[in-house]
């Protein structure tokens, strides 16, 4: 393009909040369209890896995101008995932060950037000549769209761009409870610990995500309709996990269950990550499983991309086609290698056992990390801050 245009965006998630931040810095209008009527959403913990602090280090916020969470120790892995059968010092990807604050920061800087967010507008429709219809018939032109409304986005079906959901055999929730007192003041004697406990074909992972919460995921089968219930049964999940019992009771009195669903995991393929000049990005684009944490980092990454790309192109058209050779097939190997971590869910004990010591083979490792250690396209490479 010979000058920056003006961009609707839908959806004021990660991916929707950092593709206004990008695009407002290179000098775009943008305008941001989030039905919710605030940023309120389910909340839960986020890692944050080294490609997610680059852009953070870009905006200009790490410090502030950082300042929000929490600095995990170690990783503690136990069977069902409570018993650690590993324990790994978190060397890499060592803070978790609640989303809600990453959110939060990450619309402030949108907004200082000169993005405007309209909250309580929905979208209904998108064109591929450019240009978004709003529930209320009212359309928007615009020289590109950004589709970031989730994983039933309807301006990606309304494109036909969707190609296949591949739906797993798990499903998870994810919430945030209180923290007691003696927990909080343990962190200085004993160290901070995430905790991740499996037991046949259930999971629980918990760990500090803010000195006063806790971040909580806990994952099972679809057909698991017992352990799958808002709020849980705490009996019914301490037969799985005895030693665990009193958190499952502070998860059903304690958590905010109007906020969270039992999800299940799916993987989204699409045609293509555009269609004219609507893109397509975030879990609308390429959903996974959250096992290696990195959704949340790839909605972010493919939005900075996306910004690059069609600023430094002839046509918005000839960007996204661009944007998608460019960053599609790391997203892809992000997808596959999620979905062969999650199937150690479903290995019989013996197995999952040695699973967990395969992880440490150093080509292993390097398949799940490829994407947490990448350098997003947009970001200095020359930067070195470690986490």
């Amino acid at each position: 393009m010979s000058r920056p245009g003006h961009a609707e965006i839908v959806g004021a998630g990660f991916g929707g909040l950092v593709a206004a931040i990008a695009l407002s810095a290179r000098g775009w209008s943008v305008r941001v369209h989030e039905r919710r009527p605030s940023l309120r959403g389910e909340g839960y913990g986020i890692a944050i890896h080294n490609n997610m602090a680059r852009m953070f280090a870009e905006f200009g916020i790490l410090d502030a995101v950082l300042a929000g969470g929490m600095r995990i120790d170690r990783r503690d892995s136990l069977d069902r008995n409570g018993r650690v059968v590993m324990t790994r010092k978190t060397e890499r990807s060592p803070y978790r932060i609640d989303r809600q604050h990453i959110v939060a920061l990450l619309a402030e800087r949108a907004l200082a950037g000169g993005a405007e967010i309209r909250f309580g507008s929905e979208v209904a429709d998108a064109a591929p000549e450019g240009a978004v219809v709003l529930s209320d018939g009212n359309r928007l032109p615009a020289d590109l769209v950004v589709a970031a409304d989730g994983i039933n986005s309807t301006v990606r079906d309304r494109l036909g761009l969707l190609k296949r959901r591949i739906f797993g055999r798990d499903r998870g929730v994810r919430i945030n409870i209180p923290r007691r007192p003696a927990e909080i003041a343990s962190d200085a004697a004993e160290g901070t610990a995430m905790i991740e406990a499996w037991s046949d074909k259930r999971r629980v992972l918990f760990c500090p995500v803010t000195r006063s919460e806790f971040y909580v995921l806990l994952t099972c089968t679809v057909g698991d309709r017992a352990a799958a219930t808002s709020p849980i049964d705490p009996d019914e999940w301490a037969r799985s996990f005895p030693t665990l019992r009193e958190l499952f009771v502070r998860m059903r009195d304690e958590a905010d269950w109007p906020q969270s669903h039992w999800a299940h995991f799916q993987t989204v393929r699409l045609r293509r990550w555009s269609k004219g000049r609507v893109a397509v990005l975030g879990d609308a684009a390429h959903a996974m499983a959250p096992y290696l944490a990195q959704g949340a980092g790839h909605a972010m990454m493919n939005a900075l991309g996306l910004a690059a790309a069609v600023q430094d192109a002839p046509t918005i058209e000839g960007g996204l086609a661009q944007w998608e050779r460019r960053e599609r097939p790391l997203t892809e190997h992000t997808q596959r290698w999620t979905r062969i971590y999650g199937t150690t869910m479903f290995l019989p004990a013996p197995l999952k056992a040695i699973s967990i010591l395969v992880e440490k083979l150093p080509w292993v490792a390097a398949q799940y990390v490829r994407a947490a250690n990448h350098v997003p396209t947009g970001c200095d490479p020359q930067w070195r801050r470690p986490l």
